[in-house]
C-alpha cells in the first residue's frame, strides 16, 4: 500500500510558552455562539436547504470562518495592523463555533423539543401511545398539556407568544441531563486528547482546512498563504461549479441538470444488492488525506457488508430484522456493534495511563502547574465522574433501573467514541449507530425486565442517542486538537466549551420554539417535527406490544464481530504492510459509509495514482487541491442558503448528507 500522509507541520506550541486566553477571542467566542444559536435553526426551519450543521465540519461553520479569515481580519488589519486577530484567536474563535454548532439543531435541540411534546400530539386512540407510553412515564420527561403540544406543532395565534410554563419543569430536567452528558462527554476527551494527539499522531483530516487556513498568518500579510495558493483555488472551483449548476436549477429549470448520485440495483440471484454512487468533493478530499490502508478498508469492507445479507440469506442463514437506525439486518449491525466494543475497549485501554493520572491527580488534591501536559486532566476527571453519576442519577429518575441506565450509558458511549475514532482517524464527516443503544438494552435485558416506565425512558433518549448523525464528543476532539494547534493555555478550554455549550443551547432553544409556535413545528421539518417523534415512541410502543427477550444468537453476532475485529487489530500490528485497516471493518457498515463508499474510492485511488505515479511531492501539492474541494463545497452550500434567504426561496438543498 501507499505511505503515510503528510500530517501538517504545525508544532505544537510548548505548553510553557502557551499565551493565555485573549479577551478578544473570548468576546468574539460568545458573539459566535449566539449568531449560530439563532441562525442556523432559522436557516434549517425556514429556509431549508442545505443544512448548515449536519456533518461534524459543518460547511456553516467552515463558510463563517473562511469569512472571518479572509474579509474580516484583514479589514481590521487595513484599519490598524494592531487590530488583526492572531492566528490563535481565530482557532479559538473556530473551535467555540465548531462546539455550538453541535447542539443547536440536529444535534441535540432540534430532536429534543419534537419528542418531548411528540407523545401528547401524536397519541391517537389508535395508537394507544398515551395508555402504553404517557400514562406510564416520569411527568417532566415531556409537556404532557395537549394544547401546549399542539401549538408547537400547529402554531398560535399572532402575538400570543410561548406558553412557558408548562415547558420549564421538562426543559429543566433535561437541562441537568445535558448538563451531565456533556460534563462526561468534555471530561472523557480531554483526558484521552493526548494519546490520541501524541502518541497515536491520529490525523484529524476534518481540521486541516481550518488549521491550514490560518497557518503562517502574520499581521504584514493581509491573507495567509492558503488563501494566496493557485491550486487551492483550483480545487474549490472544482467544488464550486458543479454545485452552482445544482442551486442555478432550482431557480431556473432551463439549466442543465447535473446529478452527483446515482443509486443501482445489483442482481444477485434472486437477492438485489442497492449500490449508491454518491460524489461528495469533501468526502474525496477528506479520504486522500487519511492513512491508503485506512480509506481502502473503509470502502472495501463497506462493499463486503453491503453484499453479506444477501450472500447469508441465500445461503439459508438466517440473518434477522433490521433495528430501527441500526446498520442493516441483525447480523451487519451485531457484528459492528462487536467490532465497536472491542476497538472502544483497545482505545481506552491505549490511554489508561492518562485518564489514570487524571484521576490520580484529582484524588490525591495535587495541584498541576499550568505547563504540565495534564494540566488539565483532573479538571476532566473530575467532569467524567461528575458526569458519569448525574447522567446514572437522570437515567434511573426517568424510570430505568440503575442496571439499565448504566448499560445505556455504556453502549452509548461506545457508539460515540467509535464514530468519533472515524471522524479524526477516518475523515467520516456524518455519524450512524450500528445498533442504537436502546436496542442494545433491549435485547440484553428484555423488555419485561426493563418495564413499562423503562420503556418510556428510553423513547425519550432517542433524542440524544439513536440518530447521531451529529453528536457532541466528535467536535469536543476537533476542538481540543484546533485548540492545541492554538498554543494558548489548556486550563481555558473548558469553561470557554461550558460558557459557549449554554449559550449555544439557550440561544437555540428559544430560536426553534419561537418559530414552531410562530408557524407550526409540522410546516417547518417533516423529519424533525413528525418523522424523529414518530421512530421514537413507534419504537416503545412496539417493544410494549410485542415483548423482547434475550437470545443467543443475538449475542453470538456480537461477539462474532468482536473476534473478528481482535483479529484484523492483531494482523494489521503485527505485519507491515497488511492492507485491512480495523477501523475500516467497525465503521464501514454504518449507513453513512454505505452512503458514501464511493467517494471515499476516489480519494483513495486518486491518493494512490497521485503517489505512484507523481510521488511526495505531488501528492503535498495535491493536499491544496483537497483542501480547496473541501472549502469550495461549504462555500456553494452557503452562497445558496444567503441566496435562499434573501429570495424567499425554500428546499434548495445542494447535496451535504
Amino acid at each position: 500500500m501507499v505511505g503515510e500522509p503528510a500530517v501538517p507541520e504545525h508544532d505544537t506550541v510548548a505548553q510553557s510558552e502557551a499565551a493565555p486566553l485573549s479577551g478578544r477571542a473570548i468576546s468574539l467566542s460568545v458573539l459566535t455562539s449566539a449568531i449560530i444559536g439563532f441562525s442556523f435553526p432559522w436557516a434549517e426551519l425556514v429556509v431549508r436547504g442545505s443544512r448548515p450543521a449536519n456533518t461534524s465540519l459543518p460547511f456553516g461553520i467552515v463558510a463563517l470562518f473562511f469569512v472571518l479569515v479572509a474579509v474580516v481580519n484583514p479589514i481590521l488589519k487595513l484599519i490598524s495592523r494592531r487590530l488583526g486577530l492572531t492566528r490563535a484567536d481565530m482557532l479559538v474563535i473556530f473551535m467555540a463555533a465548531l462546539l455550538a454548532s453541535s447542539v443547536v439543531t440536529w444535534g441535540l435541540v432540534g430532536q429534543l423539543l419534537p419528542i418531548m411534546s411528540g407523545v401528547s400530539y401524536y397519541g391517537t386512540p389508535e395508537n394507544h401511545w398515551k395508555e402504553l407510553i404517557a400514562e406510564r412515564s416520569v411527568e417532566w420527561l415531556g409537556v404532557t398539556e395537549e394544547i401546549t403540544a399542539r401549538q408547537f406543532y400547529e402554531g398560535t395565534r399572532v402575538g400570543t407568544g410561548i406558553p412557558w410554563e408548562p415547558w420549564l419543569l421538562p426543559l429543566g430536567m433535561w437541562a441537568i441531563f445535558t448538563a451531565a452528558m456533556a460534563a462526561t462527554t468534555l471530561g472523557l476527551m480531554v483526558l484521552v486528547h493526548r494519546q490520541w494527539i501524541e502518541h497515536e499522531r491520529l490525523v484529524y483530516p476534518l481540521m486541516w482546512l481550518p488549521v491550514e487556513m490560518v497557518a503562517g498568518e502574520e499581521r504584514s500579510a493581509l491573507w495567509p498563504a492558503l488563501l494566496r495558493n493557485r491550486l487551492f483555488w483550483i480545487g474549490a472551483l472544482i467544488a464550486i461549479i458543479p454545485s452552482v449548476f445544482i442551486g442555478l436549477r432550482h431557480y431556473y429549470p432551463v439549466v442543465p441538470e447535473l446529478h452527483l448520485r446515482f443509486e443501482t440495483l445489483v442482481p444477485l440471484q434472486r437477492e438485489r444488492v442497492l449500490m449508491r454512487l454518491w460524489t461528495n468533493f469533501a468526502v474525496v478530499a477528506f479520504s486522500y488525506l487519511i492513512n491508503a490502508d485506512l480509506s481502502f478498508s473503509l470502502w472495501f469492507f463497506a462493499l463486503v457488508s453491503a453484499f453479506q445479507t444477501p450472500v447469508l440469506r441465500l445461503l439459508g442463514i438466517s440473518v434477522g430484522a433490521k433495528e430501527v437506525y441500526s446498520s442493516g439486518s441483525l447480523a451487519v449491525s451485531n457484528q459492528a456493534m462487536g467490532a465497536m466494543f472491542f476497538l472502544v475497549g483497545a482505545s481506552m485501554w491505549a490511554a489508561r495511563a492518562d485518564i489514570a493520572r487524571g484521576f490520580r491527580t484529582l484524588i490525591g488534591g495535587r495541584q498541576a502547574a499550568p505547563h504540565e501536559p495534564d494540566s488539565i486532566a483532573a479538571t476532566g476527571a473530575a467532569a467524567l465522574g461528575v458526569g458519569l453519576i448525574g447522567m446514572t442519577w437522570w437515567l434511573t429518575a426517568s424510570g430505568l433501573s440503575v442496571v439499565a441506565s448504566v448499560l445505556l450509558i455504556i453502549a452509548a458511549f461506545v457508539t460515540f467514541i467509535a464514530l468519533t475514532r472515524a471522524a479524526v482517524q477516518g475523515g467520516v464527516p456524518v455519524s450512524r449507530a450500528a445498533l442504537i443503544p436502546q436496542s442494545f438494552v433491549l435485547h440484553a435485558l428484555g423488555t419485561t425486565a426493563i418495564g413499562p416506565a423503562g420503556i418510556a425512558s428510553l423513547a425519550y433518549s432517542f433524542a440524544w442517542s439513536a440518530d447521531i448523525r451529529v453528536f457532541l464528543m466528535p467536535f469536543a476532539a476537533h476542538g481540543l486538537k484546533v485548540w492545541t494547534d492554538a498554543g494558548v493555555r489548556r486550563r481555558g478550554f473548558l469553561p470557554l466549551a461550558a460558557v459557549v455549550l449554554v449559550i449555544a443551547l439557550v440561544v437555540s432553544t428559544v430560536t426553534t420554539m419561537s418559530l414552531a409556535y410562530a408557524h407550526g413545528g409540522v410546516t417547518l421539518s417533516s423529519w424533525l417535527f413528525a418523522g424523529c417523534p414518530r421512530a421514537a415512541f413507534t419504537y416503545a410502543a412496539a417493544s410494549l406490544q410485542n415483548p423482547v427477550e434475550p437470545s443467543l444468537s443475538w449475542w453470538l453476532w456480537m461477539v462474532a464481530g468482536g473476534l473478528v475485529m481482535w483479529g484484523l487489530t492483531t494482523l494489521h500490528m503485527r505485519f507491515v504492510g497488511w492492507p485491512l485497516h480495523p477501523l475500516g471493518f467497525a465503521i464501514a457498515p454504518t449507513q453513512p459509509v454505505q452512503d458514501l463508499w464511493f467517494s471515499i474510492l476516489l480519494g483513495w485511488l486518486s491518493k494512490w495514482l497521485v503517489l505512484r505515479y507523481g510521488g511526495f511531492s505531488v501528492y503535498d501539492r495535491g493536499t491544496r487541491v483537497m483542501l480547496g474541494l473541501i472549502l469550495g463545497q461549504a462555500l456553494a452550500c452557503a452562497g445558496f442558503l444567503i441566496a435562499d434567504a434573501i429570495t424567499g426561496t425554500t428546499g434548495n438543498m445542494l447535496y451535504v448528507y
